[in-house]
């Protein structure tokens, strides 16, 4: 049976080490009282007693070496025995068992510690290893920007998008590819830096340029703050939204201006009619200024033929009422709770699908959502219910707060009303966008409550409609 000082022994081994030495002191007691005294024995008595202190606790090892001590003394009946012998035998068993435990629990804790030290880096750089696979897995850009404002770390796709092919831009100065973390790290808040997201424009190896969006957090590191991030190549994306809102812009446009034509044709139409009848006066009919505003009134109707209808060029598609909704509220939720005002929702479910433009008509729900907000927050209180629900042929979206109302509302729909917010066109333009849907926005007041109703066709009603 093998033992190693340094190994945890079990307490049934233990208890046959501690049962060999006590065998090994009875025997040279034995030896020295039945075979004779003419040899010394007392220094061999240490070796069962060191033994022992290995694998025994300190006070069991105190209470052998005593008894080893005490037990030769007297069991044996030395002629020499004295007090001093005693002392000495003491001093000598228990000095030597209790500094050879010592030196081996020592040497246990000392093992303990390099395994625990050697256990830990192996942890460590297995985690090392680990985080670098995952960060060049990555199909992010990830790297990190040490005090000195050097890339210490970019992965495969950070390398790709700052325009590296062979090499590696670490080492390299951030200011010359990514600036705005140049700059976070020469501010004196990037100390509290955590997940911060910033956009800033870029620029590979070549010179080109690109826009980036990044999550920046600011970490310790000896003593200096360094940055780490994990950055998305945005050019393509902040083009198609520029591209987006350029079309949503230029089809808003055309349908002001369709509307405003629709307008302006119906006031050439009333002074047409005017000019026609005023002609019937003698004499006024052969008067140059009456030809003149003739030719002004056609030039007008002219310029206004386009019909509403018209400004319509893309071909509309079924889109989900609840899924404009549910942006919506993404929307408008924390301005209302800024406001206090409370904000209530009741759709039905399933809508049908209807016939319009997503843009368009978050466009319309947001203006109908912001107008009710900017009324309500200026008293306590204030509450706005949305709610939708679905007719046979079309879809109905609700807007009723519990506002003053709108004064006057005959004119609520006329560009340029004075009072409004803006140039007046908000609800001017909503009602323009609903109608090119083939819709319509109706407003209805009652004394406690504004509401506005958002009529949209469903898109099975509309295919019935065409076929027939």
């Amino acid at each position: 049976m093998a033992f190693h000082l340094t190994d945890e022994v079990p307490r049934e081994r233990r208890m046959l080490v501690v049962i060999g030495c006590l065998s090994m002191i009875a025997g040279l007691v034995g030896y020295e009282r039945y075979v004779g005294q003419t040899v010394p024995l007392g220094g061999f008595y240490l070796v069962p007693l060191l033994l022992a202190a290995a694998f025994m606790p300190r006070w069991g090892i105190f209470v052998m070496a005593v008894a080893a001590a005490v037990g030769r003394e007297f069991i044996l009946g030395l002629q020499e025995s004295t007090p001093q012998r005693l002392a000495l035998s003491l001093v000598a068993f228990t000095g030597g068992s209790l500094f050879a435990g010592e030196l081996v629990r020592n040497h246990r804790i000392a093992a303990e510690l390099k395994r625990k030290v050697e256990e830990e880096g192996r942890l460590q750089a297995d985690a090392a290893l680990e985080a670098r696979a995952l960060v060049e897995s990555s199909p992010a850009a990830v790297l990190t920007v040490n005090a000195a404002g050097q890339i210490a770390i970019a992965n495969e796709s950070a390398r790709r998008m700052l325009g590296f092919t062979s090499d590696s831009p670490e080492g390299e100065m951030v200011k010359d590819y990514l600036p705005v973390l140049a700059t976070l790290l020469r501010s004196t808040r990037v100390v509290r830096l955590t997940r911060t997201m910033v956009e800033g424009r870029g620029y590979r190896r070549g010179g080109e340029a690109f826009y980036f969006q990044a999550w920046v957090s600011s970490y310790e590191s000896a003593g200096n703050v360094r940055l780490a991030s994990i950055i998305l190549d945005v050019t393509e994306q902040i083009r198609d939204r520029e591209e987006s809102g350029l079309q949503q812009l230029l089809r808003n446009s055309r349908i002001i201006a369709g509307a405003v034509s629709h307008e302006l044709r119906n006031l050439a139409s009333a002074a047409s009619l005017l000019h026609l009848n005023l002609g019937n006066t003698g004499g006024v009919r052969e008067s140059k200024d009456y030809m003149a505003l003739g030719t002004v009134i056609e030039s007008v109707l002219k310029l206004s033929t386009e019909d509403l209808a018209e400004t319509a060029e893309e071909n509309l598609e079924g889109i989900d009422v609840g899924s404009v909704l549910q942006e919506l509220r993404t929307i408008i939720s924390p301005t209302f709770a800024e406001a206090a005002v409370d904000l209530l929702w009741e759709v039905g479910e399933p809508l049908p699908q209807v016939r319009a433009n997503h843009s368009g008509l978050l466009q319309v729900f947001l203006n109908l959502a912001r107008n009710s907000c900017n009324v309500l927050q200026q008293s306590s209180g204030g509450k706005l219910c949305i709610t939708a629900y679905a007719l046979p042929k079309s879809v109905l979206v609700r807007f009723a707060d519990n506002g003053p109302g709108v004064a006057p509302a005959e004119f609520l729909f006329q560009p340029f009303q004075p009072g409004a917010s803006s140039t007046g066109l908000g609800l001017f333009v909503s009602r323009a966008i609903v109608r090119t849907f083939g819709g319509e926005l109706h407003h209805s007041q009652r004394p406690g409550e504004c509401c506005f109703i958002v009529e949209l066709p469903a898109v099975a009603a509309h295919s019935n409609g065409s076929s027939t």
